[in-house]
C-alpha cells in the first residue's frame, strides 16, 4: 500500500510521538478533574474551556473568545488558518459537559475509582472518569492535534476549526452547539464535521469492526397527563389518577412502538452483515422483516446486540419522570409521566403520537361522554428531529472512505461500517448550519477491547478509557486530519 503525505508526516515525528501521547493523555484527566456535570440550566464548562483556551493560545493557536450564553455555559472556538481560503474548513467538536456522577460516597454507587480523580488502573490499564468517552477523550485528542500541527509548522490546506461546547446532555444544545450555530455561524462553518459518536472498535461474530455515523435518531419529550376529582385517602377512588398514569408506565414498559423501516436502518443491517459468515449474514437480514424481527431480537441476538439493533427498527418511548401528589392522605388531582421518545429520522411528530396512542390505547385520548374530559392528555414538550445523510452521496462517501482507510490501516485490517446512531449528538446543529451544510460524522476514534462493552460506558458507573486505545485514536484522528486538510511540511 502506498504511503499517504498525512502517514510520511507522522512517520517523521515517530520518535517523539511518544511525549505527545503522554501530554494528551495529561490534557485529559485534567480535563477529568474539572467537574463539568450539567445541571439543565447551570453547569461550569467555562472552567474548561478556559484551560483549553490558554493550552492554545500559548502555542499560537487563533482562538475566540470565551462565548457564553449564559455564565458558566462557556464554549471556545479554535483555528488554524489553511493556505487556500476557497476550501471549507474541517471542524472538529467535542461538548465539555458531563451527565452526573457522584463526588462523595462513590464507591457506594458502584465505583471503582473516583469519577473526578481521572486515576489510571493498573490492573486493566484503563482510565477512570467521568467523561473520559463522552466526551473529553474527543477534546483531549482534538486540543493535542492542534497543537501538534502549530508546533511543528504543518501547513494545511484548508482551515482547521475546533470547536470546545457546552451542553450537550441536557438542553439539546442550547447553551452550546446550537447555540453557536445560530449566533456565531461563521466561526462553525465547515464541509466536514467529525464528533461523536463514530469509530471506536465494537465486535459481532467474533470480528472487530468501527463504525462511522453517517445519521441519528431525533428526540421528543412528551408528557401525558391524568386528572380526577381527587380527595380523601380514606376512601374508594375509581378515577385516581395514578391509576392511569400508572397504566401508561406498564404499557409503555411492556411492548414496543411499531417496527418501522428507514433507508438508514436498511442501510445500516445490510452492511453489518456483511460481515458475518453464511447463513449467519442472511439470517441477520430478516431484521428488516416486522414477522421476523421480534424473533431474532428475543432469541438470537445477544442482550447487547439486541439494544444496538433494535431501536435502529423502532421509535422508542421510554417512561422517565412520573409526578402525582404532594401530600400523604391527599389523592391528586392531576398525575403524570414524562416519556423519553427517540425517533426515527423522517418520522413526524403527527407518526410518533399514532405510534403512542397505538399502545397506550387511543381510546384513552377521546372524550369519555359529551362535556367530559379524555382521561389522557398528551403533550409534546420538545421536538428534536433526527437526521440521515445519503451514504452514497459523493461528499459523505468519499469522507467515509477516505476515514475508513486510515481506520482500516492502523488496525490491522479491521473494516468500517457506516451506521444509524440511535441516540442523538451535536450533529443534529451542525447540519442545520445556516450557510453551509457541511457532512456531519461520527468519527471520535478510540479502541477497545471485546471484554469491554463500550455502549454501557455512556452515562454507565466506572465510565473508563483503555490508555492504549485512547492513545491509538489520538494517532488515527491526527492522520485523519492532515489526510482532510491536505497537509504538508
Amino acid at each position: 500500500m502506498n504511503t499517504t503525505v498525512a502517514e510520511s508526516i507522522l512517520q517523521q515525528f515517530k520518535d517523539p510521538w511518544g511525549s505527545i501521547e503522554q501530554e494528551s493523555l495529561e490534557i485529559l484527566q485534567k480535563l477529568i478533574r474539572i467537574d463539568t456535570q450539567n445541571y439543565g440550566e447551570d453547569g461550569s464548562e467555562t472552567i474548561a474551556a478556559k484551560y483549553i483556551k490558554e493550552l492554545l493560545e500559548n502555542a499560537g493557536v487563533e482562538c475566540s473568545d470565551i462565548l457564553e450564553h449564559k455564565p458558566g455555559r462557556g464554549n471556545l472556538v479554535a483555528r488554524i488558518r489553511g493556505e487556500d481560503s476557497g476550501l471549507g474548513p474541517i471542524l472538529l467538536s467535542a461538548h465539555l459537559d458531563t451527565v452526573h456522577a457522584p463526588k462523595e460516597n462513590w464507591e457506594q454507587e458502584g465505583w471503582k475509582h473516583d469519577p473526578f480523580g481521572a486515576v489510571i488502573d493498573q490492573e486493566d490499564g484503563c482510565l477512570y472518569g467521568r467523561g473520559t468517552v463522552d466526551m473529553k477523550n474527543m477534546a483531549a485528542m482534538s486540543v493535542s492535534v492542534l497543537l501538534f500541527i502549530k508546533r511543528n509548522n504543518i501547513k494545511l490546506k484548508r482551515d482547521l476549526v475546533f470547536a470546545a461546547v457546552a451542553d450537550e446532555e441536557r438542553h439539546g444544545s442550547k447553551y452550546g452547539a446550537k447555540y453557536l450555530v445560530q449566533n456565531y455561524p461563521d466561526l462553525v462553518e465547515a464541509d466536514i464535521v467529525l464528533t461523536e459518536l463514530g469509530a471506536f472498535s465494537n465486535h459481532i461474530d467474533g470480528k472487530e469492526y468501527f463504525p462511522i455515523q453517517f445519521a441519528e435518531k431525533g428526540a421528543f419529550l412528551v408528557k401525558i397527563t391524568s386528572r380526577g376529582p381527587g380527595g380523601h385517602g380514606s376512601v374508594y377512588h375509581k378515577d385516581n389518577p395514578v391509576k392511569a398514569i400508572s397504566e401508561v408506565c406498564i404499557a409503555l414498559n411492556s411492548k414496543k412502538l411499531p417496527h418501522r423501516l428507514t433507508d438508514a436502518t436498511r442501510h445500516t443491517i445490510s452492511e453489518i452483515s456483511k460481515l458475518l459468515s453464511w447463513p449467519k449474514a442472511l439470517v441477520f437480514r430478516q431484521m428488516i422483516s416486522p414477522i421476523m424481527e421480534p424473533y431474532l431480537m428475543d432469541y438470537l441476538l445477544t442482550e447487547e446486540q439486541a439494544n444496538v439493533f433494535g431501536p435502529m427498527l423502532h421509535n422508542m418511548a421510554n417512561t422517565t419522570i412520573v409526578q402525582a401528589g404532594d401530600q400523604v392522605n391527599q389523592i391528586p388531582s392531576t398525575a403524570s409521566v414524562i416519556v423519553d421518545c427517540r425517533v426515527l429520522p423522517g418520522v413526524t411528530e403527527e407518526e410518533l403520537v399514532a405510534d403512542l396512542k397505538g399502545v397506550i390505547g387511543a381510546e384513552n385520548f377521546e372524550l369519555q361522554k359529551p362535556g367530559g374530559s379524555p382521561k389522557l392528555e398528551m403533550e409534546i414538550l420538545q421536538k428534536a428531529e433526527g437526521f440521515a445523510q445519503d451514504p452514497n452521496d459523493p461528499a459523505v462517501a468519499d469522507a467515509i472512505q477516505r476515514l475508513g482507510s486510515i481506520i482500516t490501516r492502523r488496525s490491522g485490517g479491521s473494516p468500517i461500517v457506516s451506521y444509524l446512531l440511535i441516540g442523538r449528538t451535536d450533529q443534529a446543529q451542525y447540519i442545520c448550519h445556516p450557510k453551509r451544510k457541511p457532512v456531519c460524522l461520527g468519527f471520535s476514534p478510540v479502541r477497545v477491547p471485546s471484554s469491554i462493552k463500550f455502549s454501557s460506558l455512556f452515562h454507565g458507573v466506572n465510565e473508563r478509557i483503555p490508555v492504549d486505545g485512547f492513545k491509538w485514536g489520538l494517532g488515527v484522528l491526527a492522520e485523519s486530519v492532515l489526510e482532510l486538510c491536505s497537509a504538508s511540511l
